[in-house]
């Protein structure tokens, strides 16, 4: 299995996330969680694989609680 990082950034408007594994990958969204989820489904969708475990990076500090 392979493990990919997902690194979170929290701005004014939204959240982002992008994958120094995952070539040009990046998702946007008005909440954490939201973003998360693009990132389960998206990363193995762009990697064309199921077999992913994702390694989630959220800045010191952020809450992520819904």
């Amino acid at each position: 299995m392979e493990t990919v990082r997902v690194i979170y950034h929290h701005e004014a408007d939204g959240w982002w996330a992008e994958s120094p594994d995952v070539e040009g990958w990046s998702a946007a969204g008005d909440t954490y969680a939201e973003v998360a989820k693009l990132a389960t489904e998206g990363i193995p969708f762009a990697l064309d694989r199921s077999d992913v475990s994702l390694e989630h990076f959220v800045p010191v500090g952020e809450s992520v609680a819904a």
